[in-house]
């Protein structure tokens, strides 16, 4: 239950924004592969879109702290709205591949919808319950996307690899409808000194000079660069060793979203309550090693459950309560900066990935689940290292009378 009401229209824009981007997920290998694309090209498409997203995400959290959460948003959704219909549209125009690219870049430009949701919950909730409700809401909007979308987009591509686009297209819409009818304006801190343009990029990386904020973004880097493995090369890992189609690869993403709602929705808020955040996020990142060593040993379909059940355990506990170490660690006032950091090194992660992903799918497909548990590894021992101030101050609050 949704215990503060002004997280309900941010629940809603964040779960339609994230359905209509699942749809497209799992298909857009194989939708690359009916224009004669490569493995290798299909990596670089992939990496396209999160490369433009690492260059905008900085500018458009910068921009959401000095001009506010909603009119970033609504630039954000329309221009996923048209990147998904150029999409739709590629299949029938002279160089498809190219205009393919195209479709992703403009969504990559655009592509700070997850920032400023998070900046915007952030501003509305307090400290000790910022966890559960990025649990809640960022956890939940993944776990009713990612069940929803790629089993509809599965289940679309019978009709055409386009179709799942247009229908994200239509779905993106409905976003862009419910953050302008349904969603408030923050009241947030402002920082009218902050630099602007180029310097923002040497913002970001002035957040890695300060010891406690370094060591957590380089926790979430190692989390997240494996993280973008498993989805975004998952379909193909899927071709390779289990000779899946893409409306299966749409159906098994399905099952993931589901673990995911039971997990965020009903398992994060108690785990985060009684370990504390630090704790949590150790848990998370053991389970998700855990989930993709597994993934190594895969060759039958029905194994792919237990990857399934740890690695959507481990990511459903471990990146709300991160988030929530790094919200209260950051200045209040440069939060949406922070956050636009933390999407600026996610989005290089998923530039890595897909390229990374694709040479080691062409060594072996099991070198996948190899390197993704390695990576989760490196987080686990950095997490180690965060700073006892830090681990302390994000401790649960416990009633010595209880």
């Amino acid at each position: 239950m949704v215990r503060n009401k002004r997280l309900i229209p941010i629940f809603i824009v964040v779960f339609v924004d994230l359905l209509g981007f699942s749809i497209i997920l799992p298909l857009l290998p194989y939708y690359a592969g009916e224009f004669g694309a490569s493995p290798q090209a299909i990596g670089y498409l992939i990496a396209s879109y999160s490369l433009c997203q690492f260059i905008a995400a900085p500018i458009l959290g910068d921009w959401s702290d000095r001009k506010g959460r909603r009119p970033i948003l609504l630039y954000s959704q329309i221009g996923s709205c048209l990147g998904f219909i150029l999409m739709g549209t590629a299949l029938h125009l002279p160089n498809p591949l190219f205009w393919l690219f195209a479709a992703r870049i403009l969504d990559g430009l655009s592509g700070g919808n997850l920032t400023v949701a998070q900046a915007y919950i952030s501003d509305i909730t307090e400290p000790e319950e910022r966890a559960r409700s990025f649990g809640m809401i960022i956890g939940v909007s993944f776990g009713l996307g990612f069940l929803m979308g790629p089993m509809l987009g599965g289940f679309l591509s019978r009709y055409g690899y386009d179709v799942p686009a247009y229908v994200a297209a239509a779905i993106s819409f409905a976003s862009i409808m419910a953050t302008t009818f349904l969603l408030p304006e923050t009241q947030h801190q402002r920082d009218e000194s902050r630099p602007r343009g180029l310097a923002l990029y040497r913002r970001t990386i002035d957040y890695l000079k300060f010891a406690d904020l370094r060591r957590l973004l380089l926790v979430f880097f190692f989390m997240s660069v494996p993280f973008a493995l498993y989805v975004s090369m998952f379909a193909l890992f899927a071709d390779h060793q289990l000779h899946f189609t893409a409306e299966q690869a749409g159906y098994f993403l399905g099952l993931v979203g589901l673990l995911g709602i039971i997990w965020q929705g009903a398992v994060v808020g108690p785990v985060v309550k009684y370990f504390g955040d630090a704790k949590a996020l150790t848990i998370g990142l053991v389970s998700s090693a855990i989930g993709l060593y597994y993934l190594a040993q895969v060759d039958v379909w029905w194994k792919l459950i237990f990857v399934a059940i740890f690695f959507s355990f481990g990511h459903g506990v471990g990146r709300p309560a991160l988030t929530s170490i790094i919200t209260q660690t950051a200045p209040p006032q440069r939060r949406g900066g922070v956050l636009g950091a933390m999407t600026s090194l996610e989005s290089f992660s998923r530039i890595i990935a897909p390229v990374l992903g694709g040479w080691l799918i062409a060594f072996h497909p099991t070198w996948l689940g190899w390197i993704g548990g390695l990576f989760f590894t490196i987080a686990v021992f950095t997490a180690s290292t965060i700073s006892p101030a830090v681990k302390t101050a994000v401790e649960p609050q416990r009633n010595p009378g209880a």
